[in-house]
């Protein structure tokens, strides 16, 4: 396997990412001067308008059953549900409430200081921060961008230690381990107002508040392709493909493993693509458990060369005209073609058996947050604001990405989620069997 830029070792890796999780963030200073594969669709057929409760209506009712509640429940992934002082906080704060952003923006400036502080996951933060400060005068918007490798171990850290800094968390769940250690035990909580929520599918309400969703892509250089050179997920184990193929490192990127943990979730279908590639049935080895095992051994035998970041992958298949390169990197990374010229396109639809998983991006408050009335006008205002289409969701509505509110108006050119073929994540089954696939995936590198 060929490697470029740093190689990260397995021992290494914790220490690094121990060390993330306390210095690994970026304060944004100044924006204004810097400035089952059918499980999906039908998950969007359920989600439209008039065809399910109001979101508000079920917080609510939540609000009711637990604001006096001890902490004894547990969800099917096994975690503990919020014990009662972090519950109550949660109604004091009025985050089952739904208070117009109006007000919330008055009760910020009055009983707040109009300060609010965001740790995100994403660069495109700094251009809400510009725009939230310009809409609504006096307010200040700390961000934080922080990796999502190291964003769950700086706020465990911070929190256990009894910091509170951050009101909302931007963040993209991959693994159940939010939903199981953050929001069932109270230390994240949800804030899905009616008026935001009412059409949003209910299937996306029922751990977190989501923001939007995004996926992986393959991606090829047009410059040198006039369509996908690849169709099946098989194709980058034959002899053509041998150190042709990009990949960020997947030991540390949890995108990945979670996509290599539900691949054996699903690896009936992966032994079926093999078949619709190959010609034949697959015949496993003795250290090949299941197809899915069998494509990462033989992925690896195939010397994938390795990068440490996706800005590495996508640069290295797009810029210019001369990259063979083909690469796996986040769908939302098709904005460097108008961002940075690079040349660059993907056929997600194309893909057999899958194009890959969906992640969701999803926002949060967080337990005790200093700032409350702040952090629930910002997640109005980076869901689109009263109509879906403020100037809050626009950085993130863009060809890769999908926004989960259906009033908010599609970026020009993007592929409806609904007419992919995805793997919905099943957190229990990636947060149980997660570390099993990487330490194979290591066993192999």
């Amino acid at each position: 396997m060929r490697r470029r830029g740093k190689r990260l070792l397995a021992l290494a890796l914790a220490g690094v990412m121990a060390a993330s999780a306390l210095t690994g963030c970026e304060k944004i200073e100044d924006t204004k001067a810097a400035s089952g594969n059918t499980t999906a669709a039908k998950a969007a057929d359920e989600g439209k308008a008039g065809e399910q409760p109001g979101a508000g209506e079920t917080q609510k009712e939540a609000a009711g059953d637990k604001a006096g509640e001890n902490a004894a429940g547990e969800n099917a992934a096994g975690g503990n549900a919020a014990s009662a002082p972090e519950e109550q906080w949660a109604v004091d704060a009025g985050l089952y409430e739904d208070e117009s952003s109006d007000e919330l923006y008055k009760k910020a400036l009055d009983e707040e200081g109009g300060k609010v502080v965001i740790y995100s996951i994403s660069s495109r933060m700094a251009k809400v921060k510009a725009s939230f400060e310009e809409d609504y005068p006096g307010m200040t918007l700390e961000v934080y961008d922080i990796n999502a490798n190291d964003m769950s171990t700086k706020l465990s850290t911070e929190y256990n230690s009894g910091i509170r800094t951050a009101d909302v968390i931007h963040s993209k769940e991959q693994t159940g381990d939010y939903m199981i250690n953050f929001f069932n035990k109270g230390i994240l909580h949800n804030y899905q107002p009616e008026s935001i929520y009412k059409n949003v599918n209910q299937e996306y309400l029922k751990d977190m508040t989501p923001l939007y969703f995004e996926t992986d892509w393959w991606f090829y250089n047009t410059g040198i392709y006039t369509e996908t050179p690849i169709t099946n997920w098989w194709d980058v184990t034959k002899p053509e493909w041998k150190g042709s193929f990009v990949l960020q490192n997947p030991i540390g990127t949890v995108s990945y493993m979670a996509l290599f943990t539900t691949m054996v979730e699903h690896a009936d279908e992966m032994a079926e693509a093999y078949k619709a590639c190959y010609g034949e049935d697959i015949v496993l080895a003795d250290d090949e458990p299941t197809a899915a095992h069998a494509w990462m051994k033989r992925v690896l035998e195939n010397d994938p060369v390795i990068f440490d970041s996706n800005n590495e992958v996508i640069q290295s298949v797009g810029e210019g005209k001369e990259s063979k390169l083909i690469g796996y990197t986040p769908s939302s990374k098709y904005r460097e073609r108008a961002d940075k010229g690079w040349n660059i396109e993907s056929e997600p639809l194309k893909m057999e058996p899958v194009s890959g998983v969906a992640f969701m991006n999803f926002v949060a408050v967080v337990n005790e947050a200093p700032h409350p009335n702040g952090a629930k006008l910002l997640i109005r205002y980076l869901l689109g604001g009263e109509d879906g289409n403020g100037n809050g969701i626009k950085p993130f509505n863009t060809i890769g990405g999908w926004p989960v509110r259906p009033e908010t108006t599609p970026a020009e050119g993007n592929i409806p989620l609904e007419d992919m073929k995805l793997w919905m994540i099943n957190y229990d089954f990636v947060y149980k069997n997660l570390q099993d696939v990487q330490d194979y995936w290591y066993q192999f590198r």
